[in-house]
């Protein structure tokens, strides 16, 4: 059997599309199709079917496709085994990085990374902690930068320094005690989705003062949530380091939350049984010299 159509094959789920594939493999949709298609003769099977416009998994590739992410691995083990043995890293680096981080801490790390590892197609994609973690325990990305989120032993991690979180709000706002318990508050919070792990970390501790507030935003970019607070729309809870700026300037206001910080500890993951590439080891590389 061809090798290169199971990676072909890899690809088409992980992008959604035999155009996208083809995109990402930089070749014609008709070689991705054409692959497709003699795989599907090698092993006897119909791997996808067309259900409206689009083409999805059959019962029978969904049933093969832990195996091919074994093989893909193995062949990337062996990849990153021969890459070792040059001088210069090569290839594809696909690394997926939590919101705050790629917003706020990771400019100087592709700076270096690029100067480091020119010949390496870097693949960045934002996503939040828990997605990062299941892509990475499923072997569909090479490294992630996030904070723990729990049930990650299929991952080895590289920890680095930890962080601060603080309650903001607008300076407009007075007269506001969230270390009291047993209290309502007619305003809003606002935060990321329900996974995001910094209105987690809030919605625990004010659950256990037996807290309440009025009702949650959800929005999607740190820069908005920030906005917002500077207009006095709500409160949130972030990294310091995001609100840093805008705390000196007195465009924001720190609420006393707890007696000592609450904090969280970024990381870099990597499936455990993946061969560490030589790019792979770059980029953890700058990760330590910027944080």
């Amino acid at each position: 059997m061809n090798l290169k159509r199971f990676l072909t094959f890899k690809t088409i789920v992980e992008e959604g599309s035999f155009l996208k594939a083809s995109q990402k493999l930089y070749c014609t949709q008709s070689t991705v199709t054409f692959q497709i298609k003699q795989l599907e003769q090698d092993l006897s099977l119909q791997l996808f079917e067309k259900i409206g416009r689009k083409m999805v998994l059959t019962q029978a590739g969904e049933r093969i496709l832990p195996y091919v992410y074994e093989l893909t691995r193995v062949m990337e083990n062996i990849e990153g085994t021969a890459q070792q043995e040059s001088s210069e890293p090569t290839g594809e680096l696909k690394v997926l990085v939590a919101e705050t981080q790629l917003a706020y801490k990771m400019a100087n790390v592709l700076k270096e990374f690029r100067i480091r590892a020119p010949k390496v197609r870097l693949s960045l994609q934002s996503q939040n902690c828990y997605q990062i973690r299941d892509e990475l325990i499923a072997d569909k990305a090479d490294l992630g930068v996030f904070y723990r989120v729990g049930n990650d032993d299929a991952l080895k991690v590289h920890e680095f320094k930890e962080e601060p979180l603080v309650l903001v709000a607008s300076p407009q706002l007075k007269g506001m005690d969230l270390q009291k318990r047993d209290q309502h508050f007619d305003l809003g919070f606002i935060s990321n989705g329900p996974k995001c792990l910094f209105r987690q970390t809030f919605e625990s501790t004010i659950q256990e003062r037996n807290i309440t507030i009025d009702n949650m935003i959800e929005l999607s970019s740190i820069n908005t949530i920030k906005n917002c607070v500077e207009g006095n729309i709500g409160i949130s809870y972030l990294p310091r380091f995001t609100v840093e700026k805008e705390l000196q300037e007195g465009c924001l206001q720190e609420l006393k939350f707890t007696d000592e910080p609450q904090m969280i500890k970024p990381r870099c993951g990597y499936h455990a049984g993946k061969c560490v590439t030589p790019a792979m080891e770059v980029f953890i590389d700058c990760m330590r010299n910027e944080y």
